[in-house]
């Protein structure tokens, strides 16, 4: 599977530091999509973001969505804490696991997303993740509560991950919070020669 993947973010109007984040690995058949939203903003959420990122980074390419929101709520006990989504996709399969109030939206598959309340590092209760099949042709958004729920996704399918994240950010961007947006394309996997 191939990823053509872009994302944006930025702090809170008037702030300099960002309490959002987003990571991204791709390790062989293995990718790790997320984006973290601190609670509020300025540099004290930016140390939950940088601590989150860290926490996510460490992980070994096994580890599935729930097992890394796990990680974060015990990455996070002494922070402010986060919302998060994170998805694992491997072998055309994704698992998801988000928890507050963090956004998914996919085109080109059917994915129950089920979100579980709570806040990473504060208090969790039992984690839900969600499963599907996630073919050639999906597409992936994650967004904190800094972007507006109210775009219209099929508007948006014939443009690039990069200007989507941009157009994104633009209109439905919210200025009083940080906003990060992260696009992802499912494409087929490249021949081997």
């Amino acid at each position: 599977m191939n990823l053509t993947v872009a994302h944006e973010t930025r702090p809170c109007q008037g702030e300099r530091a960002n309490g959002d984040t987003t990571v991204v690995r791709e390790i062989g058949s293995w990718a790790l999509l997320a984006v973290v939203d601190a609670l509020g903003h300025g540099p004290h959420a930016e140390e939950v973001a940088v601590a989150a990122a860290n926490t996510l980074l460490g992980l070994p390419e096994t580890t599935g969505a729930q097992d890394a929101v796990v990680a974060l709520h015990l990455g996070l006990k002494a922070t402010r804490g986060a919302a998060a989504m994170v998805c694992v996709l491997r072998s055309g399969l994704l698992e998801g696991c988000g928890v507050g109030n963090v956004l998914l939206r996919v085109q080109g598959a059917r994915i129950p997303v089920t979100l579980t309340p709570g806040v990473l590092g504060r208090r969790l209760h039992r984690t839900r993740a969600f499963y599907g099949e996630i073919p050639p042709g999906s597409r992936l958004v994650l967004a904190s509560d800094g972007i507006s729920q109210r775009f219209r996704f099929t508007e948006q399918r014939s443009i690039n991950p990069a200007a989507l994240c941009r157009h994104l950010m633009t209109t439905y961007g919210k200025h009083h919070d940080d906003a990060t947006v992260l696009v992802a394309d499912v494409e087929e996997p490249r021949a081997r020669t």
